[in-house]
């Protein structure tokens, strides 16, 4: 069963390929047809992960306006009372759906602080009962929001690293009469990141969604790891780390890493050059062992 079920035309494939991609990256799994598996029945695997999803966003447009399998679909959302509608483009929606409150997407390019998309992943996590992983509400901000929200990130992210490195210099300073480091005490990033993770590919802009992937994550210096994967689409790639707080996160590159150490057991959400969305719990190794069955 996935979270989300995303209704749209297929002349909108690409825009709907990335909002897909959006949501994976929030940590909601996501079913979409270009997921269908070569040999199954189009219609009868549609109807199926129709009815099991427990959202459906249908992307409004010119196209699929006239289309009578994303009206359909709709209905049934509607029908089941999750439907979360948002429109690609200016146009009057068919008269049963026009009672619905509409996302704006027409001018989104991904961005994650946009006022439609947030809208859009409100409406998802109230339909589901919780937010993602990721998305928290922001206040109804209008004109300076995107600016406001950034300058809001700058200013957490350098008060919670100011704030660790403040407390890591006291600790560092009691420890040092026991000849200790905190270092020494809490670990490396690349020691703490470092293990087997067992979970899901929530979402991939050229393929399927998986379960049961494992992730390996080794250390090759303090704040460097490699990534590997028993699933060619993770494939492998390295990324240097910062510890802040109790999380670690990666810093550059293409791809994203972010492990919740602190969690019992830690866990780790990652994307792949942009492309795979992954979110895994660390194994130990008995786990890791029935992970690989």
């Amino acid at each position: 069963m996935t979270d989300i079920f995303i209704s749209y035309a297929s002349e909108d494939r690409e825009r709907a390929g990335k909002l897909a991609q959006a949501f994976g990256a929030m940590g909601w799994s996501v079913w979409w047809d270009r997921r269908i598996i070569v040999g199954q029945a189009y219609d009868q695997t549609i109807e199926r992960e129709l009815e099991a999803a427990r959202s459906i966003v249908v992307l409004w447009s010119k196209h699929s306006i006239a289309s009578e399998w994303v009206r359909n679909e709709a209905a049934v959302g509607v029908g089941r009372g999750v439907l979360v509608p948002a429109s690609l483009e200016s146009v009057q929606l068919p008269l049963e759906f026009r009672r619905k409150q509409t996302a704006d997407l027409t001018n989104w390019n991904g961005e994650s602080s946009h006022c439609g998309f947030q809208a859009v992943c409100e409406g998802v996590a109230n339909i589901l009962g919780r937010p993602s992983l990721k998305f928290q509400p922001e206040p109804a901000l209008r004109h300076d929001r995107p600016r406001i929200v950034v300058v809001i990130a700058i200013l957490a992210v350098g008060l919670g690293f100011g704030l660790f490195r403040v407390g890591r210099w006291h600790a560092n300073a009691r420890l040092a009469s026991t000849g200790h480091s905190l270092d020494a005490e809490i670990g490396d990033p690349a020691d703490l990141a470092a293990g087997t993770y067992l979970g899901n590919i929530n979402s991939d802009s050229k393929g399927t969604s998986r379960s049961d992937v494992l992730v390996t994550v080794t250390r090759l210096d303090r704040t460097k790891v490699r990534v590997t994967s028993d699933n060619a689409r993770i494939g492998t790639f390295e990324v240097d780390i910062n510890r802040i707080g109790d999380n670690l996160f990666n810093v550059g590159g293409d791809s994203t890493f972010i492990a919740y150490t602190a969690t019992d057991p830690p866990q780790l959400v990652l994307t792949a050059r942009g492309e795979v969305s992954y979110g895994g719990i660390k194994q130990g190794k008995e786990s890791a062992r029935r992970g690989t069955h």
